[in-house]
């Protein structure tokens, strides 16, 4: 298999931006969520098809952008790629699509020089059986490792609630009220209080 600077399997990991073209258009996306997937605690993969999805797409720190399109953009929208991948240290992982090979988008003058130059070493052909065969082994290899992984979490108990499971209201001792002295007193006969003056 021959690759151009970075291999397929590692692009798929690291944060180097890529160039995808050729295969089918469900191809690339498949491929730009498979590398959102190693950046998951990053936030999901964010698409820009057009230059008002590209330009807050691209005020990102981290992540993966995908440009399923990149000819689409024209010229403008590719500038602005290119000058987020000059200078910008801190920047998402850019995943750009390309139905066409490069070759034939350069000859058209739809594809920038400094831009194809910039990505000559981060360039994924889907075409490619030997790609395609690659990519559907580390797939598959990855679902088995998440069946197993699932496997191995025991499922959660449901929760019982019980009668007693909500708590009672604590009644305080203050609102309980309790028989004052005086009204003892105010229950006994003026007589007999008079009668212990006399004495």
């Amino acid at each position: 298999m021959e690759y151009r600077g970075y291999r397929e399997d590692e692009l798929v990991s690291n944060r180097a931006a890529l160039l995808l073209y050729g295969g089918e258009d469900a191809d690339r996306r498949a491929w730009a969520l498979e590398a959102a997937g190693n950046f998951a605690a990053e936030g999901p993969l964010v698409e820009a098809r057009n230059l008002p999805e590209l330009e807050p797409a691209l005020q990102r720190n981290r992540g993966v952008v995908f440009v399923p399109a990149v000819l689409g953009l024209g010229l403008d929208g590719q500038s602005q790629i290119l000058r987020c991948m000059q200078e910008r240290e801190e920047r998402p992982k850019l995943v750009l699509g390309l139905s066409m090979t490069p070759e034939d988008a350069l000859q058209q003058g739809v594809l920038r020089d400094d831009l194809a130059y910039r990505l000559k070493s981060a360039q994924v052909n889907l075409s490619d059986p030997n790609v395609s065969e690659a990519i559907r082994a580390r797939r598959h290899r990855a679902e088995e490792a998440m069946a197993a992984a699932k496997a191995l979490i025991p499922p959660a108990r449901p929760r019982q609630s019980t009668p007693h499971s909500v708590p009672r209201r604590a009644v305080k001792k203050s609102a309980v009220k309790k028989p004052v002295a005086k009204a003892k007193r105010a229950r006994k006969p003026k007589a007999k209080r008079v009668a212990k003056r006399k004495r």
